[in-house]
């Protein structure tokens, strides 16, 4: 088989040349969980539903004394709303767009931003995170790549799909950079418990 290999002059595929093949013809993107999406509607809308659900209460506290109240209301589910429509741009605006050597960066649904692997300076990727809430804990992983001089550009893989097929086109590129990102705590309890 070898003779055959060398009489036709093809060596076949190294480890290196498969990865550069797969880079060169690589096409993917990197969007939003769709779950994630819809959650994101939904707070941006309570907002304004709890403000028509209380239309007419706000109406009556208009026509009495207490018409600051109704406005103190009024202003907390503008502040709700607001921040609403903020997370909803920043985190469902987010998406990569990878083509072979080049990508497209956006943000905000309307900022985009055409680099080449080359303009990557490195790919953070940490693990380890966690975030708190009342009833349950999330552990979560984050990629941040620098590039154009200090400017970063962050992806979590719990809030979007095509996280780790990202992670593994860095790690094609030689761009990764791996972090443990848990607290000191943690990896004490971690490593009593795994016996390290």
């Amino acid at each position: 088989m070898e003779n055959q290999n060398q009489d036709n002059g093809t060596s076949g595929y190294g480890f290196d040349d498969f990865l550069e093949d797969e880079i060169k013809d690589c096409a993917f993107k990197v969007t939003i969980h769709s779950h994630k999406f819809f959650f994101h509607i939904v707070f941006m809308l309570i907002p304004i539903v709890f403000y028509f659900m209380f239309h007419g209460f706000f109406k009556v506290l208009d026509y009495t004394d207490m018409g600051i109240y109704a406005n103190g209301f009024r202003f907390i589910l503008f502040l709700f709303f607001v921040m609403g429509l903020v997370f909803f741009f920043y985190n469902c605006g987010k998406e990569i767009v990878v083509s072979g050597r080049g990508m497209v960066l956006r943000s905000c649904f309307i900022f985009n931003e055409s680099i080449s692997v080359s303009d990557i300076e490195k790919c953070e990727v940490i693990t380890g995170l966690t975030t708190h809430g009342r009833y349950h804990t999330e552990h979560y992983s984050k990629a941040v790549i620098y590039f154009g001089g200090g400017r970063s550009y962050s992806i979590t893989d719990n809030m979007y799909k095509g996280w780790g097929r990202f992670v593994r086109y860095m790690e094609m590129n030689n761009k990764v950079e791996r972090i443990d990102g848990r607290s000191t705590l943690q990896k004490a309890l971690d490593n009593m418990i795994g016996g390290k």
